[in-house]
């Protein structure tokens, strides 16, 4: 979700039945493209996307030989998990063996637990946390606001409340606007 900016409701569904191929994502949405290492993603139904007007497309690339390469992680996931092209993506061996869809309690907790991991307090996370942090890292890099509001599929600009300033970039605002000011008002020759 991070490296997405989707909503859980198109990763997961909230229970094992409520399972929709047409809202939430299955094996055959997801398709590696060698040429670009990269995954190409299809959601047909979202949030922005309720009469299914289009497809919301998005590319992950993928990094080579990096601990978190998106694509060897995805390879890697489906190999150990084989499932048929309509099942579910995201899937688990429950204590019976049985491949069964990861819902959105499963994804909150394995969220909680991830962050606990971390050290962090696990109260102040959920997997919307994803999504938010997801939009702050990616206007963090420095690309166009509107990439951001692409891949999460945002229709208005919402998405800019999620950008939490860090301390560089509290910094950089202060530099540029001394910059300013000192343009402005050169200093004398003292």
């Amino acid at each position: 979700m991070y490296a997405l900016r989707v909503y859980r409701s198109n990763l997961v569904p909230g229970s094992s039945v409520l399972f929709e191929g047409r809202k939430h994502l299955r094996r055959c949405d997801v398709v590696f493209v060698p040429e670009l290492y990269a995954l190409r993603l299809t959601l047909r139904e979202t949030k922005t996307l309720q009469f299914r007007e289009r497809e919301h497309v998005i590319f992950v690339t993928g990094s080579k030989g990096a601990p978190l390469d998106p694509v060897r992680l995805y390879q890697d996931y489906v190999a150990a998990h084989p499932a048929a092209p309509a099942d579910p993506f995201f899937m688990f061996r429950g204590a019976d063996g049985v491949l069964q869809p990861l819902t959105f309690d499963g994804l909150a907790s394995g969220v909680k637990e991830l962050v606990a991991l971390l050290g962090l307090d696990p109260s102040q996370y959920a997997s919307h946390s994803l999504r938010r942090g997801g939009a702050s890292g990616a206007l963090a890099s420095g690309l166009a606001p509107f990439f951001t509001r692409f891949q999460g599929d945002w229709k208005s600009e919402c998405y800019l409340r999620y950008y939490t300033l860090g301390l560089r970039d509290m910094l950089r605002i202060s530099a540029a606007m001394l910059s300013q000011v000192n343009r402005a008002w050169p200093a004398s020759g003292s």
